[in-house]
């Protein structure tokens, strides 16, 4: 078998505008470190043989400026069109290997890959990674029989079918997707069209996985990921004037913070000035 990952990376961050604009959502920094470094950082030692990013042919020269400039040996792919999540891997089966790897390129993963290589490898069929969360309410849930997903059920109500979300993380059979290529749309979605298909189908796995998914995102998943739940990231040669309330949010460099302003669960692009006397809170500034 062929470890071979392919990192969707077309996404633009719009929950996270101004400061994602222009920018893929990818290359955005956690802590001065490109999302996309810290991505590769966490699966280089997992004995992937090569990684492909699909990107959108709009951020083409990003894209072209980062392969030449990063340490990390990557394909380019690019999308002339929006195809959503997995258009570009319908589009083109016939050129995909006959099994690979999928991972959506906006999170941050906490998992043994290693493990899930192995257990892959004994499998005949397409298998989606999945977590635990305590409120399902606020995603898909997978409905299980066994290790066989048979329906994706958006937001319930209640635990009546688990809480199992998707972990964005996924290894992909191509004769599975080919057996199914005929029915699905264009744009197409791995959650909303490819994976509900292959349930249906009884051609979908899922694997439980004992980690945690941060989707960096939105505002608050954004903070959470340089943060990890401890208050405040503020970033180098910023000033903060007297009587400060600053409570879990993000300072860029070359900030200049007033007196007596009330900063909570908020953003601070770089090279700002925050006057005196500000309230901010749930805020891009």
């Amino acid at each position: 078998m062929s470890n071979i990952l392919y990192l969707l990376v077309g996404g633009e961050a719009t929950r996270l505008k101004p400061l994602s604009e222009g920018i893929p959502k990818a290359l955005l920094t956690v802590k001065d470190t490109p999302i996309m470094d810290l991505i590769l950082q966490n699966l280089q030692s997992a004995n992937f043989d090569k990684f492909k990013l699909v990107c959108s042919i709009k951020h083409q020269e990003q894209w072209e400026n980062y392969k030449s400039t990063s340490k990390f040996e990557v394909e380019l792919l690019f999308e002339t069109q929006k195809l959503d999540t997995a258009g570009y891997m319908i589009q083109n089966i016939h050129q995909f290997e006959e099994s690979f790897f999928c991972m959506n390129g906006d999170l941050l993963l906490e998992m043994d890959f290693e493990k899930f290589l192995d257990h892959v490898g004994s499998v005949p069929n397409s298998t989606i990674c999945s977590v635990q969360v305590d409120n399902p309410s606020r995603f898909g849930v997978l409905h299980l029989d066994k290790e066989k997903v048979v329906n994706f059920i958006e937001k319930p109500d209640d635990l009546k079918y688990g809480n199992n979300i998707s972990m964005g993380f996924y290894y992909i059979v191509k004769e599975d997707i080919l057996r199914i290529k005929e029915s699905l749309p264009i744009p197409t979605s791995f959650e909303k069209d490819v994976f509900p298909v292959l349930a249906q189908n009884l051609l979908l796995n899922c694997y439980k996985v004992d980690g945690k998914m941060i989707d960096v995102g939105t505002i608050d998943s954004y903070i959470y990921a340089h943060t990890d739940g401890n208050d405040n990231w503020i970033g180098d040669n910023v000033v903060i004037g007297s009587n400060p309330n600053i409570k879990n949010s993000i300072i860029f460099e070359n900030c200049v913070i007033g007196s007596d302003v009330v900063i909570t669960n908020s953003i601070i692009r770089k090279d700002n000035k925050v006057p005196d006397k500000t309230n901010l809170e749930n805020e891009i500034y």
